[in-house]
């Protein structure tokens, strides 16, 4: 019975002895075209990866789904798909993207788009043409990634990625197999290295026309942190994010934890669900904030996270609106209620310079249309929670509302209420009366509620303010970092004469989370990562610490070198009030010097020899030249070892002589390891310097 013939792929490789191998060696076994093609293949899995969670599920499956798909081609060394097939498929892609998006223009729509070329054109690549258009694909999947994020780590992440297209780009134009993929890796990695002080020169010499050159506006991306409005839950599932919310950088000694309570959105109104800000026509006419000074000025800076919102975080009370620097065109407000307020989305890392007193007294002219809007509440809502408030003013009335609102605080420092990140829900129009009598656990945000309705019952105006409360301090840049699981609300009531007081019912049910800035989870370790013990947490704590300090400096010395920057800096390097044509010059030159300095040392080391033999010969020639001991044109290592044999002193040089030549004819294998040793020798064997005969003399008479 005849053999049936074993089935062959593209290349014309058995393909049953290749199933038969084990992962590695099957790696092996592949032809050099189908190992490139693996590269490629994962360097754009990795340049796709940070894009998956921008753009929707199903762009970024199809486009792993389609590199997938190549890679298995390569793999088993079957043919690539017809045109045909490649053409539907693109067909439906841009399909797909229209009517996601409704258009084919933009950055969402491009990416995605750009995406499903780069993996259709690594299934129909077939000439070096087609390989260049898969790097140009991918070098702009790569820098999509700006598009959506410029965080360090990006732009680690993009560096890296950079590095293995010039190397996928190294692999098309060198013969198969030749260098070895580490020797390809190295030439790649000398390559960025000669192209970083160019690109450091002209990123510190190009002229700033306005603000920082690739900060780019972002109004696309979602909302992140506090929100305008603040429905009883949001601030809890908020705790779970441990992201950076801003940086602050204190000029002298930092406030007690307890007084850093940074100022957000103020809500005074109340639908019986959601609080919100009060309308325009509530607010009052903008006027001068009159503040009392009750305690020391505090001068920060702060470096704020893009919320894609237009309200900024500082310590109240700021003593007016300060610059604000990151985003050209927006400008800060304070607002009566001492809200920090953008004129546009903060779209950018943003960075203000503030003086604020955390120990004040302000709004003892609150006009009465907002007081009275301020005593408003849903008629029928929580009818327990409104007797308890009238019960409260009946009681302590007399005193003032100072003495309602500390009968009230009371209440929830001896009363059987918890602090807790997982409540469960309130809803209806009940939920103040579940949560005061029934249920009694909640997070800050249903304390600051329950307290503002107890107080707006009891007939003393009163609101919502959220915000951030305490921080932390970053050993390694020393900078005061506070996150989104710093997210708090507490409540204000007025006082006729006095103002606006602050009152924190949390503080009363669990003191450390005001006292000691702690979140529910910092009892366990690092980020819920309860199986790991102290030292791994430090451990984990020590590197979020160092990647924060790392954003930090990213985003001072890189995100935000803007035109005031550039300006400072080429103060301190001498070239004050530089115009944009002298900086351009400069820019002009340095790329002029640098240029000739790279081509200066690319052609001395084209001179150089090479090959490890020839640098060790070159060397060892060097050496005997500079002694008197000159080697003839075209004479081998063993003739000249024969030459200077006769000479005293040149038996090691003679020995290291015939080893070289010996060397010359060695196995691949056996001349690298050699080389090292000779390459060595040669630097330091002892050579005599050779004297040279001196003019006759007459000898004397005697």
């Amino acid at each position: 019975m005849p053999r049936r013939p074993l089935e062959r792929g593209a290349s014309g490789v058995p393909l049953a002895p290749l199933a038969a191998l084990a992962p590695r060696e099957r790696l092996r076994a592949l032809p050099q075209e189908s190992r490139d093609t693996l590269w490629v293949v994962l360097v754009g899995a990795a340049s796709l990866l940070p894009l998956l969670a921008h753009l929707p599920a199903w762009a970024g499956a199809c486009g792993v789904a389609l590199l997938g798909w190549r890679a298995l081609l390569a793999w088993t060394q079957r043919p690539l798909p017809s045109r045909g097939l490649l053409a539907l498929l693109l067909g439906l892609g841009v399909a797909a993207v229209g009517l996601r998006f409704h258009t084919l223009f933009g950055r969402d729509p491009g990416v995605s788009l750009v995406m499903l070329l780069l993996g259709l054109k690594l299934l129909e690549s077939r000439a070096r043409r087609d390989a260049y258009v898969v790097f140009y694909l991918g070098l702009f999947c790569v820098f999509a990634q700006f598009l959506y994020t410029q965080s360090a780590l990006a732009a680690a992440w993009m560096l890296a990625c950079m590095l293995g297209w010039l190397t996928a780009l190294l692999h098309a134009n060198l013969p198969a197999g030749r260098p070895p993929l580490a020797r390809r890796v190295g030439t790649s990695l000398r390559l960025l290295g000669l192209g970083l002080p160019l690109t450091a020169a002209l990123f510190v010499l190009f002229p700033r026309l306005a603000g920082p050159l690739w900060s780019l506006p972002d109004t696309h991306q979602a909302a992140s942190g506090l929100s305008a409005d603040m429905d009883p839950g949001a601030i809890a599932r908020l705790a779970l994010d441990d992201s950076v919310a801003f940086r602050v950088r204190f000029d002298g000694p930092r406030p007690p934890r307890r007084e850093l309570y940074w100022r957000g959105p103020v809500l005074g109104r109340f639908d019986g669900r959601v609080w919100s800000a009060l309308p325009a026509r509530h607010a009052g006419r903008p006027r001068e904030t009159v503040l009392r000074q009750l305690g020391p000025a505090v001068s920060y800076t702060v470096t704020q996270q893009p919320t894609q919102r237009h309200f900024a975080f500082a310590l109240a009370a700021p003593a007016s609106a300060p610059a604000l620097q990151g985003q050209p065109g927006t400008r800060l407000q304070l607002l009566p209620d001492l809200e920090l307020r953008a004129t546009h989305r903060l779209t950018r890392v943003t960075r203000f310079r503030v003086t604020s007193w955390p120990r004040h007294a302000y709004g003892a002219d609150e006009p009465e249309a907002r007081l009275r809007e301020l005593l408003r509440l849903p008629p029928g809502d929580n009818p327990r929670t409104l007797a308890l408030g009238r019960q409260l003013r009946q009681r302590y009335g007399t005193g003032g509302p100072a003495a309602v609102a500390d009968a009230a605080l009371r209440m929830f420092r001896r009363q059987d209420f918890r602090y807790s990140l997982h409540p469960g829900v309130y809803s209806g129009p009940d939920a103040v009366d579940q949560f005061l009598f029934q249920r009694r656990v909640g997070f800050c945000e249903h304390y600051a509620q329950a307290f503002v309705v107890l107080m707006r019952a009891a007939g003393i105006p009163a609101r919502i303010v959220t915000g951030y409360q305490g921080g932390s301090l970053n050993p390694l840049d020393g900078q005061w970092v506070v996150r989104q699981s710093d997210a708090h609300a507490w409540a204000e009531y007025w006082i006729a004469g006095s103002g606006w007081v602050r009152a924190d019912p949390t503080a009363m049910v669990d003191p450390a989370r005001v006292d000691r800035s702690q979140t529910l989870d910092a009892a366990e370790p690092l980020l819920g990562l309860a199986a790991l013990g102290p030292r791994d947490a430090r451990t984990i704590r020590w590197l979020r610490n160092a990647g924060d300090a790392l954003d930090s400096a990213w985003n001072q010395w890189v995100l935000d070198y803007g035109q005031d920057r550039q300006r400072r800096l080429l103060d301190k390097l001498g070239m004050p009030r530089a115009s944009g044509a002298r900086l351009a010059s400069a820019s002009a030159l340095s790329l002029a010097l640098l240029l000739s300095l790279g081509g200066l040392w690319l052609l001395w080391k084209s001179r150089a020899p090479r090959d490890p033999w020839q640098r060790a010969w070159h060397r060892l020639r060097a050496r005997l030249r500079r002694r008197g001991f000159e080697a003839l044109p075209g004479e081998p290592p063993g003739t000249l070892a024969r030459r200077l044999s006769r000479l005293a002193g040149m038996r090691d040089a003679c020995e290291l002589l015939l080893e070289l030549e010996r060397a010359r004819y060695a196995p691949a294998s056996q001349q690298a390891v050699a080389m090292r040793a000779l390459a060595w020798r040669a630097a330091r064997v002892p050579l005599p310097r050779r004297r040279r005969p001196g003019p006759s003399r007459k000898p004397r008479p005697s």
